[in-house]
């Protein structure tokens, strides 16, 4: 008995360790180790995830013939991942009438990929191993942010292949010699939302452990993604600092809150000030929607949103179908392709789409729960991380799609699973202390 969990959880860290891997560096795989026009870096992640979901119908069936017991809590967010998925399935093979293909790789990108939440809960029982699993990612994630920088500086030297994905033109402005890193994870706005998973991480570790040499790596992060000049993450910056900063100082006191208020106001003005002075920088105008790509890109988005508005009045049932929005969707088909909030909707149509937005919801108020009771340093880390990157995917997902895009949004999912991880971690700490 001993031997085997000891080769089951092994097998598991090794596992999550080899998918962050995956996740980071697809873009060199796909790049330089992929001969076919089929991306070797999905087809091995989605093969791992596969293996994962092998391993853990096995480890269930083992743990109920054995007579082994499990958490309520695993089987309360088990229960929630396999009603969403009865549901999506029954969506697809009945209702929708989209491509088959579509419908497949939807429930993938949409679920699938959310595996993590069941599956890290249940197999991680140490902490020390979801710590070096942390470590792992922010090492691999600082080396991309050097790349990224690297990408900035020489990029007027290197071919595409250094620059972008497979078959992609480069990431530049109208009438600027600028070209946005991508360190190899997509587009710009996924590599710069992948910093923003950084930074959360980076951060609640900062100011939970006040070491310097966070700052240095924050000071890294920040440079990678000042250099991709997407306005989205520039504000999500603030955002989730804003949102650790109140979470873990908070007193929920009309004292404190009133010191919020106005500490706020003057950052606010600080900033207004500052845009002001240098209103006529590339920046600037950037990130006020004065530049001429800006301008661009705006139109385009405002437009796919009211398409989107206007086929959910006429389909709010049954929407699109499962998998016509998504990154896998037929472009010559998708009614938007920024905005992910619209494009949940658009597949699922309103009642499976609030179905899953509950299920977001729910996830988001079980890390602030789990937040506010706990004392575990880790656990109050990750949580804090977990809920100000949330702010900004949130708030970011109805202009932009970088949530979904599978790094981040295996990666979100990842972190969770790691909250809900370490949390059953410290209840059966709490219950094998001695009482007196």
């Amino acid at each position: 008995m001993n031997t085997t969990f000891s080769y089951r959880l092994s097998l598991s860290y090794v596992f999550l360790v080899t998918l962050i891997l995956l996740l980071l560096f697809n873009g060199f795989i796909t790049n330089f180790l992929s001969f076919t026009s089929f991306g070797l870096g999905t087809l091995l992640v989605d093969l791992l995830i596969m293996l994962q979901i092998a391993h853990l119908v096995l480890t269930l069936v083992y743990l109920y013939f054995t007579n082994q017991k499990i958490d309520k809590e695993w089987y309360l967010l088990a229960g929630i991942w396999l009603v969403l998925l009865l549901l999506t399935l029954a969506k697809l093979l009945f209702i929708d009438d989209n491509a088959l293909r579509d419908r497949v790789l939807g429930l993938r990108n949409n679920l699938i990929y959310c595996l993590p939440v069941v599956y890290l809960p249940l197999f991680l029982q140490k902490e020390h191993l979801i710590k070096k699993s942390i470590t792992f990612l922010l090492t691999g994630g600082v080396f991309l942010c050097l790349f990224a920088v690297f990408q900035f500086v020489f990029s007027s030297h290197l071919s595409l292949t250094w620059l972008v994905l497979r078959g992609e033109g480069a990431f530049s402005f109208y009438d600027q010699d600028i070209t946005r890193p991508t360190a190899l994870m997509g587009n710009t706005i996924i590599f710069a939302s992948f910093t923003l998973l950084l930074f959360s991480l980076l951060f609640s570790k900062y100011i939970t452990q006040r070491k310097r040499i966070y700052l240095l790596i924050l000071a890294i992060v920040l440079t990678a993604n000042y250099f991709t000049y997407t306005r989205a993450t520039l504000v999500g910056f603030l955002l989730i600092g804003m949102a650790i900063l109140v979470l873990h100082t908070g007193r929920w006191t009309v004292h404190y809150a009133l010191k919020v208020i106005v500490s706020l106001s003057i950052l606010l003005s600080l900033i207004f000030g500052l845009g002001y002075y240098f209103r006529d920088t590339f920046l600037v105008k950037r990130v006020t929607g004065r530049e001429l790509s800006t301008i661009s890109s705006n139109e385009g988005h405002f437009s796919m949103i009211d398409e989107s508005i206007l086929y959910l009045k006429e389909h709010y049932l049954a929407g699109s179908g499962i998998g016509s929005q998504g990154p896998s969707a037929n472009p010559d088909t998708v009614i938007i392709t920024d905005g992910y909030w619209f494009q949940l909707f658009l597949e699922n149509g309103l009642p499976l789409g609030l179905v899953y937005l509950a299920f977001y919801l729910f996830c988001l108020l079980y890390a602030l729960q789990a937040f506010l009771k706990t004392k575990n340093l880790l656990l109050k880390q990750l949580c804090l991380a977990f809920l100000g990157l949330s702010v900004y995917y949130y708030a970011a997902s109805f202009i932009n799609s970088a949530f979904i895009g599978r790094v981040n949004f295996i990666l979100y999912w990842v972190l969770f699973g790691l909250i809900v991880a370490q949390r059953l971690i410290t209840k059966k700490s709490h219950h094998a202390l001695p009482r007196h």
